[in-house]
């Protein structure tokens, strides 16, 4: 079975689970009034599943998959992934650059990280939870954007603003099935806690 099949059952999957619940939800409080348990079907239960939907995808997993469907569009469109030896003379000048920008993203998380009083740490000196822990997706995210930039740039890959800025949305479309998974998946999760009363 194919990747893009699993992905299709597994959003399938997730739709009927949503509507399996919202139909359980019903029986369920019609048959056992007394239970804490809440119907999707009532009239709270309906208001809640239209005026909650947006509240309800609002996670940093959210965030992390812009950030995440950035990057990747980046890397691909840059050509990283297209390396083969012998690489060109513009390919290894490249690569340079991206190593030394790697080493320049390296020290500057260290100096924030691992000084005494670094900025980054909580207040009691952790690493996690801190604030490093809270912008450590989006700040990969964000050096692999800048790396991927500068190789497509020095590779000649990249000409233009116009072919930039086309390159950070790339990764949406690529990306899509991973959105669909994740609204599905967040509405469920979120109706489920509705249900039990959470």
């Amino acid at each position: 079975m194919t990747l893009r099949k699993v992905v299709d059952y597994g959003v399938l999957a997730l739709a009927v689970a949503q509507l399996l619940l919202i139909l359980v939800s019903w029986l369920v409080t019609a048959a056992w009034p007394d239970l804490p348990m809440r119907s999707l079907l009532s009239s709270e239960g309906i208001r809640w599943l239209f005026g909650s939907f947006v509240q309800n995808l609002l996670t940093p997993v959210l965030v992390w998959l812009i950030l995440g469907s950035m990057a990747y569009g980046s890397v691909v469109a840059s050509g990283l992934t297209e390396l083969r030896r012998p690489m060109t003379f513009r390919q290894r000048s490249a690569l340079r650059f991206v190593a030394v920008e790697a080493l320049i993203f390296l020290v500057i998380t260290l100096l924030l990280t691992l000084i005494p009083q670094a900025p980054l740490l909580s207040s009691t000196g952790q690493l996690f939870p801190s604030a490093f822990s809270d912008g450590l997706v989006p700040f990969v995210c964000f050096a692999v954007i800048v790396m991927a930039l500068t190789f497509g740039l020095s590779t000649g890959r990249f000409n233009s603003l116009t072919e930039v800025v086309a390159t950070l949305v790339k990764g949406f479309g690529r990306c899509g099935y991973l959105w669909l998974i994740y609204i599905l998946g967040a509405e469920l999760y979120a109706s489920i806690r509705y249900f039990w009363g959470l």
